[in-house]
């Protein structure tokens, strides 16, 4: 006692009482659990704390790590923990101590709390604080993760709720909350938001499907503080601060928020929210809530959302907190399952769920600009391109991939500006031509990159661009990055891509627009990305001189001598004549290459009479972009057969091309026309895991020489 050099433990117990103000559908909150183990702040005072300080600071928690092992107790449950001080140290005059505590249950373990530090602090060492300052690496953009079974249950898009809303959430109408598409779930008395003293957030400033630096997803809910809030009158009788644990909390309910909305319903005695097992989470205290402040804010970031192998809905997100708009807390690795709620019962749930959306544009006017009169697709405006000039077009059969436009927002016809919205849709059909000829059971790659970036060409055309120049212009995809979440097989149905365009800028006679997209299905999201198009005189693209700087890996004399030569493969699983996009392949040393996991090239013959060539486009036959990016995908292919074909058996295995939840990037700076002689595609393989059977690999594509495509970060999956 009164030992500060010594390290010390303390056991207690928490008796998780029936009727518990705090009980959430008949469990102990996270917070709780985790507040319980509060014998810490006794343990340091018994030990002796209070003769250094003597009164002039004040207990804070700093760092938690938090991991939970069982589920959450129910009442009458009892929670053991054992709690040990490891030691104290000094930051100049501050005193601090690291600690830790194990919580049990009838003996078997629930939950344990590591890398624990707190330290007493003085009212000026408090005021001086920063709050939470994001490191670099913290504000970069990342790329979030869908597990392979997700879809979407219901349509989300940018909102707020209001206090009233939320207070009707309380009492589970999620219909008063969230709108008419929670009307006749056939539930009887949904799971809302916990009330009375668990009243920890007040409404919702903004939820964005698409929003946060992982890019599925971002909440963000406020809370007004009153000098007389519970938790600042018993927290503490003469330090009134709001408790981090409570904290972690406000940002849980924040989440339910979003979960609930994203269709994740279900009756209040059928599931409970809990932590994920075996999931570690971070926090982090740099400032406190206080009588002083007015009121906080909740920024809940996710960054995974799907199913577990049993089918339990979860998530994990990232969340700072905020004092009167100042960063405070952070939340790493927040978890959240839904014990009891399964994935085939949400489909039931939402199974008659349909949408019905106005046609604006449909597939005869459609296909009138990608191969007959634009006027017919337009307007008067466009009639000059029907005969006297050449406009732009769009892809026509069999490579159009677009059938009908259903939304057009914050833009007006012939106006050429950033700003508009637009939906467009696409039905897959079951028996389309490039599943047969891929010979694979899912979309290939080039195919859902064209339905993605089709409605760019739309919009565009929608907005006059063709009109701002005297001479004719042709339209050119210049790059662009994405990511695909979800596999598309020949049932899934209609695809839906929002398209906005973000920005024009005009100079030299050149247009430059760059595009944001999102497509959907009703699994979900499929594709995500964005990307620049320009339109070009025919003198431009003539002058094109290729990728300035680029240096394609040419092979040494070993792999030279070790490389082999051969027809591309016809057979399955490699695809068939329509799709083909390489003849020959030379196979280099799998251990050579730049990064010694391998080096591949490919070579096709440009013929005139390619079905491409008529298709896209009207007028301006040019091989599309993203069958060049096809070809890279195809040499990928050979390299996953020669490395892996002893342990596959054809009818088995499927490519995943590309590979889901694989952010990658092309640049075009050039084009392949039916006047040239040879293309070369080359692959150089950055990484290679053989457990998963994953490629990923970079590249160059030339024309007679001239290097005019680049492709980084492609990856492709055998499953």
């Amino acid at each position: 006692m009164h030992d500060l050099s010594a390290s010390g433990s303390v056991i207690t117990e928490h008796d998780v009482l029936p009727n518990a103000w705090y009980l959430d559908l008949g469990r102990i909150p996270t917070c709780i659990a985790v507040e319980a183990g509060q014998a810490d702040l006794f343990l340091s005072g018994y030990l002796g704390i209070d003769h250094v300080t003597k009164g002039f600071a004040v207990y804070r928690l700093l760092d938690a790590r938090i991991t939970f092992h069982g589920p959450l107790p129910t009442a009458g449950q009892t929670i053991h923990y054992d709690i040990h001080i490891e030691h104290f140290f000094s930051q100049g005059d501050t005193r601090l101590f690291r600690f830790n505590f194990e919580g049990t249950v009838n003996g078997k373990p629930l939950l344990t709390m590591t890398h624990g530090c707190a330290g007493f602090f003085t009212q000026q060492e408090l005021d001086a604080g920063q709050g939470i300052v994001l490191t670099s690496m913290e504000k970069q953009q990342a790329q979030g993760r869908f597990t392979d079974d997700w879809h979407q249950l219901v349509p989300l898009q940018v909102e707020s709720y209001n206090d009233a809303q939320l207070n009707a959430l309380r009492n589970g109408d999620l219909i008063s909350c969230f709108g008419e598409d929670f009307a006749n779930r056939g539930l009887n008395n949904p799971v809302g938001l916990p009330s009375g003293r668990m009243t920890l957030v007040h409404r919702i400033l903004k939820l964005d499907p698409n929003g946060g630096r992982f890019g599925i997803g971002q909440i963000t809910g406020e809370a007004d503080i009153r000098r007389d809030d519970w938790f600042l009158t018993c927290h503490f009788v003469d330090d009134r601060v709001m408790p981090g644990t409570l904290m972690y909390e406000c940002c849980l309910h924040t989440l339910r928020v979003y979960l609930l909305r994203m269709g994740w319903i279900g009756e209040t005695d059928e599931f409970v929210y809990e932590p994920i097992i075996g999931e570690v989470s971070q926090l982090k205290c740099r400032g406190q809530v206080t009588e002083e402040t007015k009121a906080v804010q909740y920024e809940i970031t996710l960054k995974e959302i799907g199913y577990k192998a049993d089918g339990t809905p979860y998530v994990l997100a990232e969340a700072l907190m905020y004092g009167d708009h100042r960063a405070i807390v952070q939340m790493k690795n927040m978890s959240v399952q839904l014990s009891g709620l399964k994935r085939e019962r949400l489909q039931t749930l939402w199974a008659n769920q349909t949408t019905t959306k106005k046609v604006l544009f449909n597939n005869e006017s459609i296909l009138a600009f990608a191969v007959g009169k634009p006027s017919e697709a337009f307007g008067d405006p466009y009639k000059v391109f029907d005969s006297e000039r050449k406009i732009a077009r769009l892809p026509g059969p069999p490579y159009k991939f677009l059938d009908r436009i259903t939304s057009i927002k914050d833009c007006e016809q012939w106006v050429l500006k950033a700003g508009g919205i637009i939906e467009a849709e696409y039905d897959v059909p079951i028996d389309e031509w490039y599943f047969t000829e891929d010979n694979q059971p899912y979309m290939p790659f080039a195919v859902l990159l064209e339905v993605a970036l089709q409605p760019c060409g739309w919009l565009a055309a929608y907005l006059g661009s063709a009109l701002t120049s005297e001479t004719d212009i042709s339209f050119r995809n210049l790059g662009g990055k994405a990511t695909q979440f979800i596999k598309v097989s020949p049932e899934i149905g209609t695809l839906s891509t929002k398209v906005k365009i973000t920005n024009v800028s005009q100079s030299g006679g050149m247009i430059i627009q760059n595009f944001d997209y999102e497509m959907h299905s009703n699994l979900g999201m499929v594709y995500k990305g964005n990307t620049y198009f320009g339109f070009f005189s025919h003198d431009a693209l003539a002058e094109q001189v290729g990728i300035r700087d680029a240096e394609p890996y040419k092979a040494n004399r070993k792999e030279l001598a070790s490389g082999k030569s051969f027809a591309y493969p016809s057979e399955a699983p490699m695809p068939a004549d329509m799709m083909r996009m390489v003849d020959e392949i030379t196979l280099y040393d799998p251990d050579g290459g730049p990064n010694g996991l391998g080096f591949i090239e490919g070579i096709a013959n440009v013929k005139q009479e390619a079905w491409f060539f008529k298709a896209h486009f009207f007028e301006d036959p040019v091989w599309p972009g993203s069958l060049g990016l096809e070809s890279f995908m195809q040499l990928l292919k050979v390299f996953a057969w020669e490395r892996w074909q002893d342990e596959l058996e054809i009818g088995q295995f499927a490519f995943e091309s590309m590979a889901l939840n694989q952010l990658h990037e092309w640049v075009y700076r050039g084009q392949i026309l039916p006047v040239d002689d040879k293309v070369t595609v080359q692959a150089v393989i950055t990484e290679v895991d053989d457990q998963s059977r994953i490629l990923k690999a970079d590249g160059f594509l030339t024309v007679d020489g001239r290097i005019i495509y680049q492709m980084k970060d492609f990856a492709l999956r055998i499953t």
